[in-house]
C-alpha cells in the first residue's frame, strides 16, 4: 500500500495548501541575510547538526522498557517484536532517530502503519515529512503521501502547535532568520578563503588612464588575490594605489557572530546549553555543581518534551494496560562518591535495601550463590 503510495509520484515535493495556510516544510523565501533556509541547509550549520545529533542520539539510544498495570502496581512486560525491530532493516534506535530528525527539523513526525490480516503490527515505518501534508474533508483529517490520499493508518507525532492547527510548529521555519544569519556568515567566511570574498576596494591612479589599462590592472588585481595567488603580494605601477571600501573581519565582529549565532541556535531553537557543543559563552554566570546537575537539567528542558510524546505514541500502539517508557535513570546517576553517600543514608534510614542499592550499581544480591567454576579441559 505504501509503496504504491510512494512510487506513484516519489518526484512531488512542492509545497500544498492546506486550511490553515501552506505547509511548512520548506522555506518559503529568503532570509533577511540573503540565504534559504530549509532543512536540508539547516544542517549544513554545525549548530543545527550538533545540537540535532545531540538530542537524537541521547534519547534514541536510551533503554526501552514495556510496563503493564496490575492493580496499583506497574510490572515490566515483554516487548513486542515490532518494538525491538519495527521494520526489516530498522532496529529500534535508527527507527528512533529518524522520527527525532523529523521532529526536531520539521516539528511533525509521520510513521505508516502496517498491520497482517490478524490486525498485529508487522511494520512502523518513518516517512519523509517533506512528502507528507495534513488536509481536513468534510472534517476528517486525512494525510496525503505524495499529494495521494494515504488509506492506512498513521502514527502523527506533532510538536508545538498553534492552537487550531493539525501540525506542528517547524523550528526550523521559526528560527530562519537566525539560522539564515549563520549561514551567511559560515559562506562569507568561505568566500574570504577562496578569495573570491576578500576585501573590496579601488585603485586609484595618480594620473588619467586608458580605459583598457584601467580594465587591465583590475583583472590582474584580482587574479593575484584568487585562490591560484594567495601569498603572493599584489603589485600596482605608476603610482597607483589600493584603497579598501569594505570593513575588516574585526570591524565586521565576524567571529563574535558566528559565536553568537552559534550559541543563539543551540540555547532558544533547541534549549541545550551552548557549552554542550564546545560553544563558549562570554559573560554567562550559569554553572552546575556537578555533571548530575547538569545531565538533569538538559533532560528535564531539552530531551524531556520529545521523549514524552514518542512514549504516547509508542503506548498507544500497545495493547492496554501496557505502555512504553525510556529508561533515563542513567541521566540522574551522579558521580561513585555521591551515590554511595546516598545509599548509606538511604540503608541507614532503614528506606533502601542494600540488595536494592547494589541492584542499581548492576552488583550481584548479597545472597546470591557464588558462580560454579568451569572445569577444566586440560589433561594431566
Amino acid at each position: 500500500m505504501l509503496g504504491g503510495v510512494l512510487r506513484s509520484r516519489v518526484e512531488v515535493r512542492e509545497q500544498q495548501a492546506t486550511p490553515w495556510g501552506v505547509w511548512q516544510g520548506e522555506s518559503t523565501g529568503r532570509t533577511w541575510a540573503g540565504e534559504n533556509v530549509t532543512a536540508d541547509s539547516a544542517m549544513q550549520l554545525l549548530a543545527v547538526y550538533g545540537s540535532v545529533g545531540l538530542i537524537t542520539d541521547q534519547i534514541s539510544t536510551l533503554p526501552v522498557d514495556v510496563f503493564r498495570h496490575v492493580g496499583e502496581m506497574s510490572v515490566e512486560s515483554p516487548k513486542p517484536a515490532w518494538l525491538i525491530e519495527p521494520t526489516v532493516d530498522l532496529g529500534f534506535e535508527d527507527w528512533c532517530s529518524q522520527l527525532l530528525v523529523s521532529l526536531l527539523l520539521s516539528g511533525n513526525a509521520f510513521v505508516a502503519v502496517n498491520r497482517n490480516q490478524s490486525n498485529a503490527i508487522v511494520e512502523l515505518v518513518p516517512l519523509d515529512p517533506a512528502r507528507v501534508t495534513v488536509a481536513r474533508e468534510d472534517g476528517r483529517k486525512v494525510y496525503r503521501v505524495n499529494g495521494i490520499n494515504y488509506p492506512g493508518e498513521m502514527v502523527h507525532i506533532k510538536g508545538r502547535m498553534w492552537p487550531g492547527s493539525d501540525v506542528g510548529l517547524s523550528p526550523v521555519e521559526y528560527a530562519r532568520q537566525s539560522i539564515g544569519l549563520g549561514l551567511s556568515a559560515l559562506k562569507f567566511g568561505g568566500e574570504f578563503f577562496d578569495g573570491e570574498g576578500n576585501m573590496p576596494g579601488v585603485i586609484e591612479m595618480p594620473r588619467p588612464a586608458q580605459p583598457g589599462i584601467m580594465a587591465e590592472t583590475a583583472r590582474t588585481w584580482r587574479r593575484r588575490r584568487q585562490q591560484g595567488g594567495r601569498g603572493m603580494p599584489g603589485v600596482l605601477q605608476d603610482g597607483a594605489t589600493w584603497k579598501p571600501t569594505g570593513v575588516t573581519n574585526e570591524q565586521a565582529q565576524f567571529l563574535a557572530t558566528r559565536q553568537w549565532s552559534a550559541a543563539e541556535i543551540a540555547g532558544q531553537v533547541f534549549f541545550l546549553d551552548p557549552s554542550d557543543l564546545g560553544i563558549p559563552v562570554d559573560g554567562t554566570s550559569l554553572t552546575y555543581a556537578n555533571l548530575e546537575q547538569r545531565n538533569a537539567r538538559r533532560l528535564q528542558v531539552a530531551l524531556l518534551p520529545w521523549i514524552v510524546r514518542i512514549e504516547r505514541a509508542v503506548s498507544a500502539l500497545l495493547y492496554n494496560p501496557r505502555y512504553m517508557k525510556f529508561n533515563v535513570n542513567g541521566f540522574l546517576r551522579g558521580d561513585l562518591k555521591t551515590r554511595y553517600e546516598a545509599y548509606a543514608i538511604g540503608i541507614t534510614n532503614g528506606f533502601v535495601e542494600p540488595n536494592e542499592a547494589r541492584e542499581r550499581e548492576d552488583m550481584p544480591p548479597l545472597d546470591a550463590p557464588l558462580p560454579v567454576p568451569e572445569e577444566s579441559n586440560v589433561g594431566f
